[in-house]
Protein backbone atom coordinates (compact mmCIF):
# COMPACT_ATOMS: atom_id res chain seq x y z
CA UNK A 1 0.00 0.00 0.00
CA UNK A 2 0.87 3.66 -0.30
CA UNK A 3 0.96 5.53 3.03
CA UNK A 4 -1.57 8.01 1.62
CA UNK A 5 -4.11 5.16 1.42
CA UNK A 6 -4.29 5.28 5.22
CA UNK A 7 -5.06 8.99 5.17
CA UNK A 8 -7.87 8.22 2.73
CA UNK A 9 -9.21 5.55 5.09
CA UNK A 10 -9.20 8.00 8.00
CA UNK A 11 -10.94 10.61 5.86
CA UNK A 12 -13.75 8.17 5.10
CA UNK A 13 -14.13 6.88 8.67
CA UNK A 14 -13.69 10.13 10.60
CA UNK A 15 -13.55 13.14 8.24
CA UNK A 16 -14.03 15.80 10.93
CA UNK A 17 -11.30 14.49 13.23
CA UNK A 18 -8.46 17.02 13.55
CA UNK A 19 -5.37 15.67 11.81
CA UNK A 20 -2.92 18.57 12.18
CA UNK A 21 -2.85 21.56 14.49
CA UNK A 22 -0.53 24.55 14.50
CA UNK A 23 -0.45 27.56 16.78
CA UNK A 24 -2.98 29.37 14.58
CA UNK A 25 -5.02 26.77 12.71
CA UNK A 26 -6.35 23.22 12.50
CA UNK A 27 -7.02 20.87 9.58
CA UNK A 28 -9.25 17.81 9.60
CA UNK A 29 -8.57 14.56 7.76
CA UNK A 30 -11.09 15.71 5.15
CA UNK A 31 -9.13 18.92 4.60
CA UNK A 32 -5.72 17.23 4.70
CA UNK A 33 -6.65 14.65 2.07
CA UNK A 34 -8.27 17.35 -0.09
CA UNK A 35 -5.04 19.39 -0.10
CA UNK A 36 -2.85 16.32 -0.61
CA UNK A 37 -4.88 15.37 -3.69
CA UNK A 38 -4.72 18.92 -4.99
CA UNK A 39 -0.94 19.12 -4.72
CA UNK A 40 -0.59 15.72 -6.38
CA UNK A 41 -2.57 17.17 -9.28
CA UNK A 42 -0.34 20.27 -9.31
CA UNK A 43 2.72 18.08 -9.85
CA UNK A 44 0.93 16.14 -12.55
CA UNK A 45 -0.39 19.19 -14.42
CA UNK A 46 3.03 20.87 -14.26
CA UNK A 47 4.53 17.93 -16.10
CA UNK A 48 6.55 16.52 -13.19
CA UNK A 49 6.91 12.89 -14.20
CA UNK A 50 6.11 10.26 -11.59
CA UNK A 51 9.57 8.88 -12.35
CA UNK A 52 11.15 12.18 -11.28
CA UNK A 53 12.25 13.03 -7.76
CA UNK A 54 10.62 15.69 -5.58
CA UNK A 55 12.19 17.39 -2.54
CA UNK A 56 10.52 19.01 0.46
CA UNK A 57 12.61 21.58 2.33
CA UNK A 58 10.31 22.93 5.03
CA UNK A 59 10.12 23.29 8.81
CA UNK A 60 7.28 21.77 10.88
CA UNK A 61 4.31 23.26 9.03
CA UNK A 62 1.05 22.04 7.54
CA UNK A 63 2.57 22.65 4.10
CA UNK A 64 5.22 20.03 4.91
CA UNK A 65 2.54 17.35 5.28
CA UNK A 66 0.66 18.44 2.15
CA UNK A 67 3.82 18.49 0.03
CA UNK A 68 5.15 15.19 1.40
CA UNK A 69 1.95 13.20 1.03
CA UNK A 70 1.01 14.88 -2.24
CA UNK A 71 4.31 13.73 -3.68
CA UNK A 72 4.02 10.23 -2.19
CA UNK A 73 0.48 9.96 -3.57
CA UNK A 74 2.02 10.04 -7.07
CA UNK A 75 4.68 7.48 -6.11
CA UNK A 76 7.39 10.14 -6.47
CA UNK A 77 10.67 9.33 -4.76
CA UNK A 78 10.55 12.17 -2.23
CA UNK A 79 13.55 13.73 -0.51
CA UNK A 80 13.40 15.60 2.79
CA UNK A 81 15.94 18.37 3.36
CA UNK A 82 16.69 20.34 6.51
CA UNK A 83 15.61 23.93 5.75
CA UNK A 84 18.55 25.14 7.83
CA UNK A 85 21.07 23.45 5.52
CA UNK A 86 24.10 25.54 4.65
CA UNK A 87 24.87 26.25 1.01
CA UNK A 88 27.53 23.54 0.64
CA UNK A 89 25.40 20.83 2.24
CA UNK A 90 22.33 21.91 0.26
CA UNK A 91 24.26 21.73 -3.01
CA UNK A 92 25.47 18.21 -2.14
CA UNK A 93 21.96 17.02 -1.29
CA UNK A 94 20.34 18.55 -4.37
CA UNK A 95 23.04 16.98 -6.53
CA UNK A 96 22.42 13.60 -4.87
CA UNK A 97 18.62 13.74 -4.85
CA UNK A 98 18.32 15.33 -8.30
CA UNK A 99 14.78 16.71 -7.75
CA UNK A 100 12.68 17.96 -10.64
CA UNK A 101 10.65 19.98 -8.13
CA UNK A 102 11.17 21.30 -4.62
CA UNK A 103 8.77 22.82 -2.09
CA UNK A 104 10.47 25.34 0.17
CA UNK A 105 10.31 28.76 1.78
CA UNK A 106 11.13 32.07 0.14
CA UNK A 107 14.24 32.19 2.31
CA UNK A 108 15.65 29.09 0.59
CA UNK A 109 14.20 29.51 -2.90
CA UNK A 110 17.02 31.74 -4.16
CA UNK A 111 19.67 29.25 -3.01
CA UNK A 112 17.89 26.40 -4.77
CA UNK A 113 17.65 28.39 -8.01
CA UNK A 114 21.32 29.38 -7.84
CA UNK A 115 22.28 25.72 -7.50
CA UNK A 116 20.02 24.42 -10.31
CA UNK A 117 17.76 26.68 -12.37
CA UNK A 118 16.00 23.71 -13.97
CA UNK A 119 14.23 22.78 -10.71
CA UNK A 120 10.56 23.78 -10.41
CA UNK A 121 10.36 25.70 -7.14
CA UNK A 122 7.11 25.98 -5.17
CA UNK A 123 7.23 28.66 -2.47
CA UNK A 124 4.98 28.41 0.56
CA UNK A 125 4.91 32.20 1.05
CA UNK A 126 2.92 34.32 -1.37
CA UNK A 127 4.39 37.22 -3.30
CA UNK A 128 8.05 36.36 -2.91
CA UNK A 129 8.77 36.69 -6.64
CA UNK A 130 10.80 33.47 -6.76
CA UNK A 131 9.18 30.29 -7.99
CA UNK A 132 5.53 29.33 -8.10
CA UNK A 133 3.09 30.11 -5.30
CA UNK A 134 2.46 26.79 -3.53
CA UNK A 135 -0.98 27.70 -2.19
CA UNK A 136 -2.17 29.55 -5.28
CA UNK A 137 -1.39 26.48 -7.35
CA UNK A 138 -2.75 23.99 -4.82
CA UNK A 139 -6.05 25.77 -4.11
CA UNK A 140 -6.74 26.11 -7.83
CA UNK A 141 -6.18 22.41 -8.52
CA UNK A 142 -8.79 19.67 -8.61
CA UNK A 143 -9.36 17.61 -5.45
CA UNK A 144 -10.16 14.54 -7.55
CA UNK A 145 -7.21 12.16 -7.48
CA UNK A 146 -6.79 8.43 -7.15
CA UNK A 147 -3.66 7.02 -5.54
CA UNK A 148 -2.13 4.42 -7.87
CA UNK A 149 -1.58 0.88 -6.68
CA UNK A 150 1.70 0.81 -4.78
CA UNK A 151 3.92 -2.10 -3.80
CA UNK A 152 5.64 -2.09 -0.43
CA UNK A 153 9.08 -2.52 -1.97
CA UNK A 154 8.73 0.60 -4.14
CA UNK A 155 11.09 3.40 -3.17
CA UNK A 156 9.37 6.29 -1.41
CA UNK A 157 11.71 8.48 0.62
CA UNK A 158 15.19 9.96 0.56
CA UNK A 159 16.21 10.90 4.11
CA UNK A 160 19.51 12.66 4.58
CA UNK A 161 21.86 11.73 7.37
CA UNK A 162 22.59 14.49 9.86
CA UNK A 163 26.07 15.11 8.52
CA UNK A 164 27.38 15.36 12.09
CA UNK A 165 30.04 12.75 11.30
CA UNK A 166 30.79 13.46 7.65
CA UNK A 167 29.30 14.29 4.29
CA UNK A 168 25.51 13.87 4.08
CA UNK A 169 24.06 10.87 2.26
CA UNK A 170 20.57 10.34 0.88
CA UNK A 171 19.18 7.21 2.55
CA UNK A 172 16.46 5.53 0.47
CA UNK A 173 13.48 3.92 2.21
CA UNK A 174 10.44 2.20 0.73
CA UNK A 175 6.71 2.68 1.23
CA UNK A 176 6.81 -0.59 3.16
CA UNK A 177 9.43 0.58 5.63
CA UNK A 178 7.54 3.85 6.30
CA UNK A 179 4.36 1.90 7.02
CA UNK A 180 6.23 -0.72 9.07
CA UNK A 181 7.90 1.74 11.47
CA UNK A 182 4.63 3.64 11.84
CA UNK A 183 2.92 0.39 12.82
CA UNK A 184 5.74 -0.53 15.18
CA UNK A 185 5.44 2.73 17.12
CA UNK A 186 1.65 2.44 17.19
CA UNK A 187 1.71 -1.10 18.57
CA UNK A 188 4.67 -0.68 20.93
CA UNK A 189 3.28 2.42 22.65
CA UNK A 190 -0.42 1.61 22.29
CA UNK A 191 -1.27 4.69 20.22
CA UNK A 192 -4.90 5.10 19.13
CA UNK A 193 -7.25 7.41 17.27
CA UNK A 194 -7.53 9.66 20.35
CA UNK A 195 -3.74 10.07 20.55
CA UNK A 196 -2.50 13.67 20.46
CA UNK A 197 1.20 13.94 19.67
CA UNK A 198 3.37 17.01 20.19
CA UNK A 199 5.66 17.07 17.14
CA UNK A 200 8.65 18.92 18.57
CA UNK A 201 11.19 16.92 16.55
CA UNK A 202 11.78 18.07 12.95
CA UNK A 203 9.50 16.26 10.52
CA UNK A 204 12.28 16.12 7.92
CA UNK A 205 14.24 13.95 10.36
CA UNK A 206 13.54 10.20 10.32
CA UNK A 207 12.35 10.10 13.94
CA UNK A 208 10.01 13.05 13.57
CA UNK A 209 8.70 11.52 10.34
CA UNK A 210 8.10 8.16 12.02
CA UNK A 211 6.04 9.85 14.75
CA UNK A 212 4.09 11.79 12.12
CA UNK A 213 3.37 8.55 10.30
CA UNK A 214 2.40 6.64 13.44
CA UNK A 215 -0.05 9.30 14.61
CA UNK A 216 -1.69 10.00 11.26
CA UNK A 217 -1.89 6.34 10.26
CA UNK A 218 -3.91 5.55 13.39
CA UNK A 219 -6.13 8.60 12.92
CA UNK A 220 -4.73 10.71 15.77
CA UNK A 221 -3.85 14.40 16.01
CA UNK A 222 -0.46 16.04 15.43
CA UNK A 223 0.31 19.33 17.20
CA UNK A 224 3.20 20.97 15.33
CA UNK A 225 5.99 22.98 16.95
CA UNK A 226 7.96 24.97 14.40
CA UNK A 227 10.80 25.70 16.81
CA UNK A 228 11.69 24.02 20.08
CA UNK A 229 11.00 26.02 23.21
CA UNK A 230 10.51 24.24 26.55
CA UNK A 231 8.03 26.76 27.95
CA UNK A 232 5.91 26.64 24.79
CA UNK A 233 6.03 22.84 24.90
CA UNK A 234 4.67 22.88 28.45
CA UNK A 235 1.87 25.22 27.43
CA UNK A 236 0.85 23.07 24.46
CA UNK A 237 0.97 19.86 26.47
CA UNK A 238 -1.47 21.41 28.94
CA UNK A 239 -3.67 23.24 26.44
CA UNK A 240 -4.16 20.40 23.95
CA UNK A 241 -4.01 17.42 26.30
CA UNK A 242 -0.88 15.97 24.70
CA UNK A 243 -0.51 12.29 25.62
CA UNK A 244 2.44 11.29 23.37
CA UNK A 245 5.79 13.12 23.34
CA UNK A 246 9.18 12.34 21.81
CA UNK A 247 12.40 14.25 22.24
CA UNK A 248 16.16 13.97 22.27
CA UNK A 249 17.87 14.14 25.70
CA UNK A 250 18.58 17.85 25.27
CA UNK A 251 14.84 18.57 25.11
CA UNK A 252 14.18 16.77 28.38
CA UNK A 253 17.08 18.62 29.96
CA UNK A 254 15.59 21.90 28.74
CA UNK A 255 12.22 21.02 30.26
CA UNK A 256 13.80 20.16 33.60
CA UNK A 257 15.96 23.31 33.58
CA UNK A 258 13.04 25.61 32.77
CA UNK A 259 12.09 28.11 35.49
CA UNK A 260 8.51 26.90 35.03
CA UNK A 261 9.32 23.27 35.80
CA UNK A 262 8.79 23.67 39.56
CA UNK A 263 5.18 24.77 39.06
CA UNK A 264 4.36 22.56 36.07
CA UNK A 265 2.12 19.58 36.78
CA UNK A 266 1.19 17.81 33.53
CA UNK A 267 -1.79 15.48 33.73
CA UNK A 268 -2.38 14.27 30.17
CA UNK A 269 0.89 12.57 29.17
CA UNK A 270 0.73 8.79 28.82
CA UNK A 271 4.03 7.95 27.13
CA UNK A 272 7.25 9.72 26.23
CA UNK A 273 10.25 8.51 24.26
CA UNK A 274 13.86 9.62 24.17
CA UNK A 275 16.91 8.69 22.12
CA UNK A 276 18.76 10.11 19.14
CA UNK A 277 21.79 10.79 21.34
CA UNK A 278 23.43 9.33 24.42
CA UNK A 279 20.94 9.17 27.31
CA UNK A 280 22.52 9.63 30.78
CA UNK A 281 21.21 7.03 33.25
CA UNK A 282 19.78 9.63 35.61
CA UNK A 283 17.89 11.48 32.88
CA UNK A 284 15.04 8.99 32.55
CA UNK A 285 13.95 8.87 36.22
CA UNK A 286 14.30 12.65 36.47
CA UNK A 287 12.23 13.16 33.31
CA UNK A 288 9.59 10.70 34.51
CA UNK A 289 9.27 12.63 37.77
CA UNK A 290 8.66 15.86 35.83
CA UNK A 291 6.36 14.51 33.10
CA UNK A 292 4.50 12.13 35.42
CA UNK A 293 4.54 9.40 32.78
CA UNK A 294 6.93 6.63 31.70
CA UNK A 295 9.84 7.71 29.49
CA UNK A 296 11.26 5.00 27.25
CA UNK A 297 14.73 4.87 25.75
CA UNK A 298 15.64 3.59 22.31
CA UNK A 299 18.23 3.37 19.58
CA UNK A 300 17.93 3.84 15.86
CA UNK A 301 19.55 5.54 12.90
CA UNK A 302 18.46 7.04 9.61
CA UNK A 303 19.33 3.75 7.92
CA UNK A 304 16.78 1.96 10.16
CA UNK A 305 14.16 4.74 9.94
CA UNK A 306 14.88 5.79 13.55
CA UNK A 307 13.78 2.39 14.87
CA UNK A 308 15.87 -0.66 15.72
CA UNK A 309 16.03 -1.26 19.46
CA UNK A 310 13.84 0.26 22.14
CA UNK A 311 12.14 -0.21 25.46
CA UNK A 312 8.47 -1.11 25.50
CA UNK A 313 5.90 -0.80 28.30
CA UNK A 314 5.51 -4.58 28.44
CA UNK A 315 9.21 -5.18 29.09
CA UNK A 316 11.26 -5.20 32.25
CA UNK A 317 13.45 -2.10 32.40
CA UNK A 318 17.21 -2.57 32.62
CA UNK A 319 18.88 0.85 32.69
CA UNK A 320 21.20 1.70 30.90
CA UNK A 321 20.00 -0.74 28.23
CA UNK A 322 18.22 0.79 25.23
CA UNK A 323 15.84 -2.18 25.20
CA UNK A 324 15.51 -5.13 22.86
CA UNK A 325 14.91 -5.51 19.16
CA UNK A 326 11.31 -5.98 18.16
CA UNK A 327 10.66 -9.41 16.70
CA UNK A 328 7.94 -7.72 14.66
CA UNK A 329 10.45 -5.77 12.60
CA UNK A 330 14.15 -6.21 13.42
CA UNK A 331 16.81 -8.70 14.42
CA UNK A 332 20.13 -7.67 15.94
CA UNK A 333 23.45 -9.34 16.64
CA UNK A 334 26.97 -8.37 17.67
CA UNK A 335 30.03 -9.45 15.70
CA UNK A 336 33.79 -9.48 16.13
CA UNK A 337 35.08 -6.56 14.07
CA UNK A 338 38.16 -8.45 12.90
CA UNK A 339 36.78 -11.79 11.69
CA UNK A 340 33.03 -11.06 11.45
CA UNK A 341 32.03 -13.94 13.72
CA UNK A 342 28.94 -13.56 15.91
CA UNK A 343 29.85 -12.95 19.54
CA UNK A 344 28.21 -14.65 22.53
CA UNK A 345 26.02 -12.73 24.96
CA UNK A 346 27.85 -10.22 27.12
CA UNK A 347 30.74 -9.59 24.71
CA UNK A 348 31.08 -6.20 23.02
CA UNK A 349 31.41 -5.85 19.27
CA UNK A 350 29.83 -4.12 16.30
CA UNK A 351 26.03 -4.05 16.30
CA UNK A 352 24.36 -5.39 13.14
CA UNK A 353 20.65 -5.17 12.32
CA UNK A 354 18.34 -6.57 9.66
CA UNK A 355 14.62 -6.27 9.08
CA UNK A 356 11.79 -4.78 7.08
CA UNK A 357 12.65 -1.15 7.84
CA UNK A 358 16.35 -1.25 7.01
CA UNK A 359 17.21 1.15 4.20
CA UNK A 360 17.31 -0.03 0.62
CA UNK A 361 20.42 1.90 -0.40
CA UNK A 362 22.37 5.14 -0.36
CA UNK A 363 21.17 7.05 -3.41
CA UNK A 364 23.80 7.06 -6.15
CA UNK A 365 26.48 5.55 -3.90
CA UNK A 366 26.68 1.81 -4.64
CA UNK A 367 30.12 1.28 -3.10
CA UNK A 368 29.10 3.00 0.16
CA UNK A 369 25.93 0.88 0.18
CA UNK A 370 27.97 -2.28 -0.30
CA UNK A 371 30.35 -1.27 2.49
CA UNK A 372 27.61 -1.08 5.14
CA UNK A 373 25.90 -4.36 4.27
CA UNK A 374 27.06 -7.86 5.14
CA UNK A 375 24.49 -9.91 3.26
CA UNK A 376 21.12 -8.80 4.67
CA UNK A 377 22.75 -7.33 7.78
CA UNK A 378 23.38 -3.60 8.11
CA UNK A 379 26.65 -2.74 9.85
CA UNK A 380 25.77 0.13 12.16
CA UNK A 381 29.23 1.17 13.32
CA UNK A 382 27.96 1.14 16.91
CA UNK A 383 29.76 -0.85 19.59
CA UNK A 384 27.35 -2.77 21.82
CA UNK A 385 26.81 -5.91 23.84
CA UNK A 386 23.66 -8.03 24.12
CA UNK A 387 22.84 -9.86 27.34
CA UNK A 388 21.37 -13.36 27.52
CA UNK A 389 17.82 -11.99 27.45
CA UNK A 390 18.36 -9.88 24.34
CA UNK A 391 18.79 -6.48 26.01
CA UNK A 392 21.16 -4.22 24.10
CA UNK A 393 23.74 -2.01 25.82
CA UNK A 394 25.44 0.60 23.66
CA UNK A 395 29.05 1.51 24.35
CA UNK A 396 29.95 3.97 21.60
CA UNK A 397 30.43 4.55 17.92
CA UNK A 398 33.35 2.61 16.50
CA UNK A 399 34.60 5.73 14.75
CA UNK A 400 34.60 7.73 18.00
CA UNK A 401 36.95 5.35 19.79
CA UNK A 402 40.13 7.03 21.01
CA UNK A 403 43.36 5.02 20.98
CA UNK A 404 46.02 6.37 23.32
CA UNK A 405 49.27 4.48 23.64
CA UNK A 406 47.57 1.31 22.42
CA UNK A 407 44.72 1.59 24.95
CA UNK A 408 41.12 1.95 23.75
CA UNK A 409 38.90 4.65 25.24
CA UNK A 410 35.19 4.87 24.52
CA UNK A 411 34.21 8.55 24.92
CA UNK A 412 30.75 7.68 26.22
CA UNK A 413 32.23 6.07 29.33
CA UNK A 414 34.16 9.24 30.16
CA UNK A 415 31.19 11.47 29.30
CA UNK A 416 28.95 9.48 31.65
CA UNK A 417 31.40 9.98 34.51
CA UNK A 418 31.67 13.74 33.89
CA UNK A 419 27.89 14.10 33.73
CA UNK A 420 27.58 12.54 37.19
CA UNK A 421 28.83 15.84 38.61
CA UNK A 422 26.39 18.48 39.76
CA UNK A 423 26.66 21.51 37.52
CA UNK A 424 27.23 19.61 34.25
CA UNK A 425 24.56 19.78 31.55
CA UNK A 426 26.45 18.03 28.74
CA UNK A 427 29.90 16.59 28.16
CA UNK A 428 31.60 15.56 24.92
CA UNK A 429 34.96 13.80 24.84
CA UNK A 430 36.95 13.75 21.60
CA UNK A 431 40.42 12.77 20.45
CA UNK A 432 43.26 15.26 20.18
CA UNK A 433 46.37 14.29 18.21
CA UNK A 434 49.35 13.50 20.43
CA UNK A 435 52.91 13.04 19.14
CA UNK A 436 53.87 10.42 21.73
CA UNK A 437 50.67 8.40 22.21
CA UNK A 438 48.87 9.04 18.94
CA UNK A 439 45.73 10.48 20.54
CA UNK A 440 44.59 11.74 23.90
CA UNK A 441 41.10 12.46 25.28
CA UNK A 442 39.97 16.04 25.81
CA UNK A 443 36.59 17.18 27.09
CA UNK A 444 34.14 19.93 26.18
CA UNK A 445 31.69 20.64 29.00
CA UNK A 446 28.49 22.67 29.04
CA UNK A 447 27.78 23.76 32.60
CA UNK A 448 24.34 24.44 34.04
CA UNK A 449 23.37 27.99 34.91
CA UNK A 450 25.14 29.32 38.01
CA UNK A 451 27.59 26.40 38.03
CA UNK A 452 31.14 27.24 39.14
CA UNK A 453 32.56 23.79 38.51
CA UNK A 454 36.27 23.92 37.61
CA UNK A 455 38.50 21.99 35.25
CA UNK A 456 40.48 20.67 38.21
CA UNK A 457 37.34 19.28 39.86
CA UNK A 458 36.31 17.47 36.69
CA UNK A 459 39.77 15.96 36.19
CA UNK A 460 39.93 14.88 39.82
CA UNK A 461 36.53 13.20 39.61
CA UNK A 462 37.54 11.34 36.44
CA UNK A 463 40.79 10.15 38.01
CA UNK A 464 38.80 8.84 40.98
CA UNK A 465 36.34 6.95 38.78
CA UNK A 466 38.38 5.86 35.76
CA UNK A 467 41.73 4.39 34.82
CA UNK A 468 44.25 7.22 34.57
CA UNK A 469 44.73 6.87 30.80
CA UNK A 470 41.01 7.60 30.29
CA UNK A 471 40.82 10.94 32.08
CA UNK A 472 40.52 14.07 29.88
CA UNK A 473 43.83 15.90 29.59
CA UNK A 474 42.05 19.24 29.17
CA UNK A 475 38.54 20.52 29.85
CA UNK A 476 37.09 23.35 27.76
CA UNK A 477 33.88 24.99 28.96
CA UNK A 478 31.37 25.90 26.24
CA UNK A 479 28.16 27.89 26.65
CA UNK A 480 26.44 27.04 23.38
CA UNK A 481 27.67 23.77 21.87
CA UNK A 482 27.08 23.27 18.13
CA UNK A 483 24.02 21.08 17.50
CA UNK A 484 22.37 19.49 14.51
CA UNK A 485 18.67 19.73 13.65
CA UNK A 486 17.53 17.27 16.32
CA UNK A 487 19.62 18.75 19.13
CA UNK A 488 22.53 16.33 19.02
CA UNK A 489 25.88 17.97 19.79
CA UNK A 490 28.04 17.94 16.67
CA UNK A 491 31.16 16.11 17.69
CA UNK A 492 32.99 16.82 14.44
CA UNK A 493 32.57 20.58 14.91
CA UNK A 494 34.30 20.30 18.28
CA UNK A 495 37.04 18.14 16.78
CA UNK A 496 37.61 20.85 14.18
CA UNK A 497 38.04 23.42 16.96
CA UNK A 498 40.92 21.32 18.30
CA UNK A 499 42.57 21.18 14.88
CA UNK A 500 42.10 24.90 14.34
Amino acid sequence: MNFVDYLELNRRSNPDQIAIRTETNTWTYEELVRDVRRFANVLQSDGISSESHVAVMLPNTYEFAVALFGSLARNQLTGLIDPRSKRGELETLITQMDPAAIVTTAENADSVREIDQSISVYCTEAGDGVGQDFWEQTEAASAEFRVPETLGEEEALMLHTSGSTGQPKAVVHTHGSFIAVSDLATISYELHSDTTHLAALPLYHCWGLMNLGATLKIGGEIVLMNRWNPEEAMERIDEYGIDFFSGVPAMYKDLMASPQSDQWQPTSLEVAITGGARVPSELIPDAEALLECPVFNGWGMTETFAAGVWEEPSQERRIPSVGTSSDRLFEVKVIDQEDGSELPSGEAGELLVRGDAVMKRYLGQPSETSDVFSGEWLRTGDIARIDQDGYVYLQDREKYMIITGGENIYPQEVEDVIEELDGVRNAVVVAKPDERKGEKPVAFVERTDQSELTEAEIKSHCLDQLAAFKHPRTVTFIDDPPRNSVGKIQRTALEEEIVD
